[in-house]
């Protein structure tokens, strides 16, 4: 998509008042110039009224305009940014995944300024190319013959002009793709602190041949790309010069141009030079765009299908969930080959807690993301109640059984999302009983703080998902961080207690001295489910 197809797309009446407000401007300017011009060779006697009358609809209409195009720009900004998000959303986990945070954060903060100031630009092309048109049109009624020299001159000047121009296209490609790299080097940099103050030589490494290098060389193309823009920018003005030298000096040695025309001329060609060079200059930020343009689209983010856009009934209870035979293969990290999970079988029932355990890279995370629908199966089905789900609307729906703590879950400073009168309450008695109340409180629905050690804001993530009442609970390693006392507490009460409540758990863990409490031991290795363990055969001695 094009920025002008863009911009009729989103703000089609907002363009239209820029354009109309524009073209007024412009044409006040060519009639204030005209009038200008006939004044200084004494044709404009008792013209003074018009004057002011032309003077007044300029400065109204440039105000007009200039309201519009800051209106419509920060309208669009607002738009984009509110779009990508929901975009974001509806896009498949596995894909945001691939892409990297870094990517994502490029597109939100800084492809979505240069796009939104690029549609801005173009209703400004509008309007300055009205006022040079009234000029030439003035111009035209001067003289002909010296407007078709002009124009002549002009076009050798702007040829020579959009030579470099592309040039520095090319370079603001080449810089936005440093600029996705160097985003990256800062995510390494805030993720990998403590590494890096540990290690003297990889911290050195990091600094030079990362950091370093690719920031030196993100500035030499944007040095380069500005440098070009700058040498333009001062052969536009050398070009305006010497129109104007070859109007005043050259051209009357020719004889049958009048100084009244020449005049004319030479007020007009000074007065087009700030619409021309902002002509000019406005390819700079229209490529800009251009290229955030092209980062945007070539995210492959996906669209909300339109039978998710409105409420959406979630289920509060199931009787029986299946995979059957479901495959799905990606790419792990350091690896060349694609790893294949599946195919996989295994049911869930209400009221019954399961195990899921296995070596490191065995898949688990994995399957979990399959289980609860974050990521869809390559083939094979997913089958709730006897039904395979296979439109959005089923997927969408499917998902709302689930309340899940990954190892990377995110903690939310505020109870989005749950509309319950007994909310507060609620919270308390499960600070109570994660032993947090002397850490945080819960305040108009939100919590008082999530700066809070690794454990603890693992129980905070434990509340909120206790809080959402699912019929299915995942937990991805959630004891791993937990001292001995709230591993016992997560084991021994907190998961009996679910399935009390005919809540069905699936637990992925290492702990081995717990497994004899779980309903059913699924083990997963290279991508395979093993023949079902019996947790009580694994009790540990002296228990």
């Amino acid at each position: 998509m094009n920025l002008l197809r863009m911009l009729l797309r989103n703000s089609r009446l907002a363009l239209v008042l820029a354009v109309v407000t524009g073209l007024a401007s412009g044409a006040s300017s060519a009639g204030l110039l005209a009038m200008t011009g006939a004044a200084l060779v004494g044709k404009a006697q008792g013209m003074g009224w018009y004057f002011a009358a032309l003077c007044a609809a300029a400065l109204l209409s440039r105000f007009a305009s200039h309201a519009v195009l800051n209106w419509m720009h920060h309208g669009l900004v607002f738009q984009m940014r509110t779009e990508l998000g929901t975009r974001m959303l509806a896009t498949p986990l596995r894909r945001l995944e691939d892409l990297g945070s870094h990517r994502l954060l490029a597109a939100l903060t800084g492809d979505i300024s240069f796009v939104g100031a690029g549609l801005m630009l173009l209703p400004q092309l509008i309007i300055h190319l009205a006022i040079l048109l009234g000029c030439l049109g003035y111009m035209a009624w001067l003289s002909r013959p010296l407007l078709l020299t002009t124009l002549g001159f002009m076009a050798v000047g702007i040829a020579t002009y959009m030579l470099p121009a592309r040039r520095s296209l090319g370079l603001m490609r080449t810089a936005r793709e440093l600029y996705d790299r160097l985003l990256k080097h800062f995510d390494t940099l805030s993720e990998g602190t403590k590494e890096l103050k540990m290690h003297r030589e990889r911290r050195l490494a990091f600094l030079r041949e990362d950091l370093v290098g690719t920031s030196a060389s993100l500035r030499r193309v944007d040095a380069l790309s500005g440098a070009i823009d700058a040498a333009n920018s001062s052969w536009g003005m050398l070009l305006f010069f010497a129109i104007i030298g070859l109007l005043l000096f050259v051209m009357p040695t020719f004889g049958g141009i009048d100084s009244a025309t020449l005049t004319g001329f030479s007020l007009t060609i000074l007065y087009m030079q700030q619409p021309l060079d902002s002509v000019l200059n406005s390819f700079h930020g229209v490529g800009q765009a251009t290229v955030a343009l092209g980062k945007l689209e070539a995210l492959g983010l996906g669209e909300e299908p339109p039978e998710l856009q409105g409420p959406l009934e979630a289920p509060r209870a199931f009787e029986r969930l299946e995979l059957r035979a479901i495959t799905h293969a990606y790419r792990r990290e350091h690896e060349d080959g694609r790893f294949l999970l599946g195919p996989i079988d295994l049911a869930l029932r209400p009221g019954e807690l399961v195990f899921l355990v296995g070596g490191n890279g065995s898949g688990k995370t994995t399957l979990a993301k399959l289980l609860i629908g974050l990521y869809t199966p390559e083939s094979g089905a997913v089958v709730l109640d006897g039904k395979p789900l296979a439109s959005e609307q089923d997927w969408e729906r499917y998902r709302q059984l689930f309340s899940s703590v990954f190892v990377d879950f995110c903690l939310f400073d505020r109870m989005l999302g749950l509309e319950r009168q007994d909310l507060t309450e609620a919270a308390q008695r499960y600070l109570e009983r994660l032993q947090l109340t002397h850490k945080v409180r819960i305040e108009g629905g939100a919590l008082s703080t999530t700066r809070l050690s690794q454990g603890q804001r693992k129980r905070l993530a434990l509340l909120t998902a206790y809080l959402e009442d699912r019929p299915i609970y995942l937990f991805d390693e959630w004891a791993a961080d937990q001292d001995p006392v709230f591993k016992a507490l997560f084991y021994e009460q907190l998961l009996p207690d679910l399935k009390r409540r005919g809540k069905a758990v699936l637990v992925i863990t290492h702990d081995d001295r717990y497994f004899h409490l779980a309903d059913r031991l699924l083990r997963l290795e290279y991508g395979q489910l093993l023949p079902e363990e019996t947790p009580q055969a694994l009790r540990p001695h002296g228990s």
